[in-house]
């Protein structure tokens, strides 16, 4: 599973690389690119070529060409025995090579390959105030490594009023959630430790543990949540459980609360300490207030719980946070301290004056969300009468199963310049491979324009 997921992955990083070139020729160039540009690294074992030939739906023979191109030029050595490694860039790709070539005559259809959000205008209407209140902070030398004192009051406070007793020292402010889940997963976790996430996650967060070096199992997910049963079997030897129990990225399951609150029991008799990522909580499709997590279930001493506004408000307003224990809170700190030296204080005061208007923000997002979804799902019924989804709780997205390999849909789709995601960039082992996930705000023109792409590159499959 391994093997063959190493091979999707430097699929969906080839993207369209396919070009009037031989195909030989075209992979050459594309690889090259990744290779130059750093996305495939020095030392990094390359697919087999078998494997990376199914992954690409070539012949095996034209990856091998490539891949004897490559080794000629010096960009990767062929070990014997042991197969091909990444030695590193030779240059940039010469004029007019190389996958990028084939977007020259026109731009992509769409790119769903992301479920962020457009941002609020609200944002923009607190600009005027955050200009007056960064006179005050220009007197100091505006390094907040920790986060501004005045938002981890706030954040403090609105815990507190949740449900979860909370100081400013309980509190780290970080550039969105997915760096709030990065120095989690290197403050905390690394080689020798073992790291449970549900089946499927959320790819940043699998990303962040998998790069930390230590292993990152999955745990089968359903409709109605984490599956208790597989997760008693293997909390045992396990040190960290991340879930996403308020609101799932990518299906848009709300955790029911007797399942929190057997999770949050599961977890202490195991003595593992949970992180309970709630960037989605606030786009909740039926109801005003954020979904709720584990902060009324989970013992607070080994529970760490992430936030953003990036969700809400914007996702160029980077402004996340962690709650949690204050020794762990010290500790995510100092490893941001060897990052940055703290968000930025106009963001930073911006959310301070956006966190009142929170409400008022959620009415509208839940308003355009359930709007946007009815047109995406009659568009979808209409064009796409195969695809299956389990209606979500909340969310920018459906997950959807098209019931046929997605991994190679997405490619084709690719080609017609439409980026997807699919279900396995969202598994730890790569599984969910006929599924998608399919963001709903884009318009209604633009999602029919879609699906009619994938109708057309699905119907040869019907019957």
């Amino acid at each position: 599973m391994r093997v063959r997921g190493e091979a999707e992955r430097v699929a969906r990083l080839l993207g369209a690389w396919r070009t009037t070139a031989p195909a030989g020729t075209a992979l050459r160039q594309a690889l090259a690119e990744l290779i130059d540009g750093g996305h495939l690294p020095p030392g990094r074992r390359m697919p087999g070529q078998r494997e990376l030939a199914g992954a690409l739906g070539v012949a095996r023979g034209t990856v091998a060409r490539a891949y004897a191109d490559l080794v000629a030029d010096g960009r990767l050595a062929a070990r014997h025995g042991s197969g091909t490694y990444v030695r590193g860039a030779r240059g940039p790709a010469r004029p007019g090579e190389g996958r990028l070539t084939s977007f020259d005559d026109g731009r992509p259809v769409a790119d769903l390959s992301s479920g962020a959000l457009p941002g609020s205008d609200l944002v923009a209407e607190v600009m005027p105030e955050v200009g007056r209140l960064l006179r005050h902070h220009l007197r100091g030398a505006g390094y907040h490594p920790a986060g501004l004192p005045e938002l981890r009051q706030a954040l403090a406070a609105d815990f507190t009023r949740r449900g979860l007793p909370t100081r400013e020292d309980e509190i780290v402010i970080t550039a969105g959630s997915q760096q709030a889940v990065w120095l989690i997963a290197t403050a905390l976790t690394g080689p020798g430790s073992l790291t449970l996430v549900d089946d499927p996650s959320y790819r940043g967060a699998l990303e962040a543990f998998a790069g930390a070096g230590g292993r990152v199992q999955g745990v089968r997910f359903t409709s109605a949540g984490t599956d208790l049963g597989l997760l008693a079997h293997t909390a045992a030897a396990a040190d960290l459980l991340y879930a996403q129990t308020a609101l799932h990225n990518p299906t848009g399951v709300h955790t029911p609360g007797p399942r929190r609150g057997a999770l949050a029991e599961l977890a202490a008799r195991h003595g593992l300490l949970v992180v309970d990522d709630q960037s989605q909580a606030d786009l909740a499709w039926h109801r005003s207030e954020p979904l709720p997590g584990l902060e009324r279930h989970a013992d607070p001493a080994r529970l760490l719980t992430v936030g953003t506004l990036s969700k809400l408000f914007w996702g160029g307003l980077r402004v996340g946070w962690v709650r949690g224990p204050r020794e762990i809170v010290g500790r995510l700190v100092e490893v941001r301290r060897a990052v940055d030296l703290g968000s930025p204080v106009a963001d930073q005061l911006a959310a301070l004056l956006l966190l009142p208007r929170a409400a008022r923000q959620r009415a509208d997002r839940r308003a355009f969300l359930l709007r946007q979804a009815a047109d995406t799902e009659d568009v979808l019924r209409a064009e796409l009468p195969r695809w299956r989804w389990q209606p979500p709780a909340g969310g920018s997205g459906l997950w959807i199963d098209t019931g046929e390999d997605a991994v190679q849909l997405s490619g084709r789709a690719l080609e017609r310049g439409l980026r997807l995601t699919p279900g396995p960039a969202f598994s730890p082992h790569h599984s969910h491979r006929r599924f998608v996930r399919l963001p709903v705000w884009h318009p209604r023109h633009t999602l029919r324009e879609v699906a009619r792409i994938l109708a057309d590159l699905t119907e040869p499959r019907r019957v």
